[in-house]
């Protein structure tokens, strides 16, 4: 068994194409899809906590035992 997809601009088509398509010799079955126009996929913008987990997450956290220790290594 084979398909065919045709893709069209113009759905008034439609009802003529679906009867020459099924007159053809072969044809078991003629279904349509319509199809919405979809926006192409945005990607979601991280808040800020997401960007502290996703950090966390992927190691690029540093640790200090307290305030001491930090304003040390930070030359303060």
């Amino acid at each position: 068994m084979a398909q065919l997809v045709i893709t069209l601009k113009d759905s008034s088509y439609m009802p003529n194409i679906r009867r020459i398509v099924k007159s053809l010799v072969g044809v078991e079955k003629v279904s349509t899809v319509r199809a919405e126009a979809k926006a192409p996929a945005r990607k979601k913008r991280l808040t800020r906590y997401e960007k502290s987990l996703l950090d966390v997450k992927e190691g690029r956290v540093y640790e200090y035992e307290n305030s001491e220790e930090f304003f040390k290594k930070m030359g303060i």
